[in-house]
């Protein structure tokens, strides 16, 4: 059993992985994230998450994109949706429950991300002749070492993460079809009405529950007042 700190073994990773980010124009973030402005405002964030729990590692690498400029519109409507008396919160939550949670949904600036790198699947490859190529972006492992071609997969990483930043969020169009307060606030913005409301109705229809569905509602509520 592996008695390695997590902070050792990411510190291979980031060694391994560093130099073709920063050609990039990446910037290590914090020891675990690797940061990078793209000209039209989102930040481009790869994420190594390392944990240790019963003696051995899991490490999932993560995609995000953040754009605090337009969340931070996006936010004031969900604020005055999560602060509305019909807001179905549990009952057995008190008011400071309500105002934290209030405070962590209106403080991100996240836009969208990937988790599951199974996307990077060729067309005329199966889904086993993938997995066995490139699993590093989710692994439980004892060593590092142990994990076949780790530093050749982990450069695999930081192509796949640029082919994704390449053509994710780079304009509004992207963003209206494929998020959705993010997108509500675009169409109302721009004042194309119609299609608010189609995406609205397309948003409703998706929900996976119940109270998904009122804070849609909420949400919309006040967009539109």
């Amino acid at each position: 059993m592996s008695q390695a700190p997590k902070e050792d073994i990411i510190d291979k990773i980031v060694a391994t992985i560093g130099p073709p980010f920063e050609k990039k124009g990446f910037s290590l973030k914090r020891k675990r994230l690797f940061e990078c402005k793209d000209s039209h405002g989102n930040v481009q964030q790869y994420a190594i998450s390392l944990s240790k729990l019963k003696g051995w590692f899991s490490l999932h690498l993560s995609l995000g994109i953040f754009n605090k400029l337009l969340l931070e519109k996006v936010n004031v409507i969900l604020e005055k949706a999560l602060l509305d008396e019909a807001y179905p919160y549990p009952d057995v939550w008190d008011k400071k429950l309500i105002m934290d949670t209030v405070k962590v949904r209106t403080s991100s600036s996240f836009l969208t991300g990937l988790t599951d790198w199974r996307c990077f699947k060729k067309d005329d490859e199966s889904l086993q002749e993938f997995n066995s190529r490139f699993f590093i972006w989710i692994r439980s492992f004892d060593s590092l070492d142990e994990i076949e071609n780790w530093e050749s997969q982990l450069l695999q990483s930081v192509e796949y993460a640029t082919e994704w930043f390449a053509v994710t969020a780079k304009d509004d169009e992207w963003i209206i079809a494929n998020t959705e307060y993010p997108a509500l606030f675009l169409l109302k913005e721009k004042n194309r009405i119609d299609e608010l409301a189609r995406k609205y109705e397309k948003i409703l229809s998706q929900a996976r529950t119940k109270e998904d569905k009122e804070e849609t509602e909420l949400f919309y509520k006040y967009l539109t007042e």
